[in-house]
């Protein structure tokens, strides 16, 4: 097709403009823009003619190479951007490693995850406030909440985004900020939206703005919707000596739930929520395991360590614990059951859960000696946020009193690493 004038004579400027226009987007664009030039034929393109079959072997091999460099820049790309996230994909990767943990010997409280999941299913459609799961420590919330992540695409169907965050576990999970850093990544990934800004995350108070306006955000996509669970809110550093959570709704947007879990007894986090959050029916405490339920967890703890007891250990056992409902002490008590053999008839185990304790630091003692477990545990608790075993292997390796305990019965790798005050 050519531009003709009134006369029907080519319009020569017209054909001059168009020409100067295609050699400046080939100019412009070299990497993408190839020209071919094909002499005309009236049967347009004839694989027959040998030019019309070099052009064809050249606009495929040119199809090709661009389709394979296209793909393997992509690739280059996404390989970048998981680096850069690799940060989130680790902290994801270890809240859902323990909450796999936590649930592989749940048992019981299947009466409170339906209502949990009736609750849930009611508040999809409207506004509605958080809810705080709330019991003594040992209780069992923690697998609660796993449990709640397990079974939330058969609650709220299989397109739910379901985020879980086991408070404290990590460091990322143990101030509110980090939190906030990573719950607002994870999201927005999840939805296919912008990731916040650098500027966003400079200061705590526009990352609190962001979670806030992220989640009316997908509450008005009115189609996925989002779980929040944010497990032992006292492990959080800002909420455990605050007397407010600035950064917590008070009301959660259609089609966005947030579930908290907190300790009960002394004045603490739960206090804290009850003074922010009003509403009574927001709260749902977590109870004590039947007798029945907390024999059946024994028994699945048991057949994990591929152990059993005999009918007098048996019997031992259950009479330590009448009526043991709480999962912690529960699982005190088989770790030291599990310990036990045949042919001994072992001292009678402690029936409060402190009792319990001393009864394990005892036998770590008896096992590793006394100076070593004292050492572990005084390092664990003076750390602010815990200590990784690769930390602890790191200390203890520039502690001499260890050293010296440690090299009584082995022999040092070297004689560089033997203490400074000698063996």
């Amino acid at each position: 097709m050519v531009d003709r004038l009134a006369d029907g004579c080519l319009d020569t400027d017209a054909q001059n403009l168009l020409s100067s226009l295609k050699g400046h987007i080939t100019d412009m664009h070299p990497e993408v823009l190839k020209a071919h030039r094909l002499p005309w034929s009236r049967d347009l393109v004839n694989p027959k003619n040998k030019t019309h079959a070099q052009y064809l072997k050249e606009l495929g091999e040119q199809f090709v190479a661009r389709a394979n460099h296209q793909v393997l820049e992509r690739l280059r790309e996404l390989d970048v951007a998981g680096q850069e996230l690799a940060w989130l994909y680790q902290e994801i990767r270890h809240h859902l490693w323990q909450s796999s943990e936590v649930t592989q010997n749940f048992c019981g409280r299947q009466e409170l995850l339906a209502r949990l999941g009736q609750q849930l299913r009611h508040d999809d459609s409207k506004q509605h406030t958080p809810l705080v799961l709330f019991g003594p420590p040992g209780i069992g919330k923690t697998a609660l909440m796993c449990k709640l992540v397990e079974q939330m695409p058969r609650l709220l169907g299989h397109k739910t985004v379901t985020v879980l965050r086991l408070l404290g576990t990590s460091q990322m999970s143990s101030d509110a900020r980090g939190l906030l850093k990573s719950i607002c990544f994870q999201v927005c990934l999840a939805y296919g939206l912008p990731l916040p800004r650098a500027q966003v995350l400079d200061a705590h108070t526009r990352v609190v703005q962001f979670f806030h306006t992220l989640l009316h955000t997908v509450s008005c996509r009115n189609f996925e919707s989002l779980v929040l669970l944010l497990d032992a809110m006292d492990d959080l550093d800002s909420v455990r000596h605050a007397r407010r959570v600035p950064w917590l709704p008070l009301n959660c947007p259609p089609r966005v739930h947030l579930i908290l879990s907190a300790c009960s007894g002394a004045l603490g986090v739960l206090d804290t929520l009850q003074r922010v959050l009003l509403d009574p029916e927001a709260y749902w405490e977590v109870k004590p395991l039947s007798g029945n339920q907390g024999q059946e967890m024994i028994q699945h703890l048991l057949v994990a360590a591929r152990r059993t007891l005999s009918p007098v250990h048996t019997d031992l056992l259950w009479a330590s614990l009448p009526e043991c409902g709480n999962p912690g002490r529960l699982r005190l008590a088989f770790e030291e059951a599990r310990k036990w053999v045949s042919f001994t008839v072992p001292a009678p185990l402690a029936t409060t859960a402190e009792e319990a304790t001393h009864q394990l630091c005892a036998r770590l003692e008896q096992t590793h000696g006394r100076l070593l477990v004292a050492h572990v545990l005084g390092y664990i608790v003076s750390s602010r946020h815990g200590l990784s075993e690769a930390e602890l292997k790191d200390v203890l390796s520039l502690d001499d009193e260890v050293l010296q305990a440690v090299y009584r019965d082995w022999t040092p790798p070297s004689k560089e690493l033997l203490p400074r005050q000698g063996l």
